[in-house]
């Protein structure tokens, strides 16, 4: 496996366990992107490397992280300041099978830094908006402060995306939207799914699962959810 010396343009919190970093990749980095939901690998001292989904699409022209704090790897990752480097890998993996959505409804759905490939190909598509028919982001955290992205997801509704937000743990009296996870908030408002609709979905395996068996209880055929690996 080889890696490559990157510098780190830009690090921000996004939520208090959630980090953004924009990486100053070069160009032969940027080409290797060709699919929203494609990774990279970073390596840092003895620890074992992590596989991290890019959080950029393939053609926004650069390489952006989304890193959740609590891991010995991801807390060394954050620690970094902007002007220091991490030891990355070429863009790899199949992606989201992009071609499944086309003239069709589609949705995305995941939570915490499973945001990130879900940002990719939200990028992708709406860089190709009428390739696709209604689009419909479904995005869920355990507290109100814990969505990252909240002010650019806040500006897809004018590209003609549905957002449905989702809080698991609010604290009382700071949210007054949907509650409960993203799987319970998909019931509850039941949207119009379609026989061969794409769904998108980046999250833990009992999470999909659940949100396998919703999808198919609205109308979803079997084989129409995607995960990027």
């Amino acid at each position: 496996m080889s890696f490559t010396s990157v510098a780190m343009a830009s690090i921000r919190n996004e939520t208090p366990d959630l980090v953004h970093i924009e990486l100053a990749a070069p160009q032969a980095l940027l080409n290797a992107y060709s699919v929203p939901g494609q990774y990279i690998q970073i390596q840092h001292g003895d620890l074992k490397p992590g596989f991290f989904a890019l959080a950029s699409g393939p053609h926004d022209g650069r390489l952006e992280l989304l890193i959740k704090r609590g891991a010995p790897l991801a807390d060394a990752i954050t620690a970094k300041k902007a002007g220091d480097t991490l030891a990355i890998t070429a863009p790899q993996g199949k992606g989201y099978p992009l071609a499944e959505a086309l003239g069709r409804d589609v949705f995305l759905a995941g939570v915490g830094s499973g945001i990130a490939p879900l940002r990719a190909l939200m990028h992708e598509m709406l860089s190709r908006r009428s390739e696709f028919k209604a689009i419909t982001f479904l995005y869920g955290a355990r507290t109100c402060d814990a969505f990252p992205y909240e002010k650019e997801v806040s500006t897809w509704s004018s590209q003609g995306v549905t957002v449905i937000q989702s809080c698991s743990r609010p604290a009382e009296g700071t949210w007054d939207g949907a509650t409960g996870r993203i799987q319970q908030a998909l019931k509850a408002q039941k949207p119009k799914v379609n026989a061969d609709s794409a769904v998108f979905v980046c999250g833990m395996k009992p999470m999909v699962e659940e949100l396998k068996s919703v999808f198919g209880e609205l109308g979803l055929s079997p084989g129409r959810v995607f995960q990027n690996f």
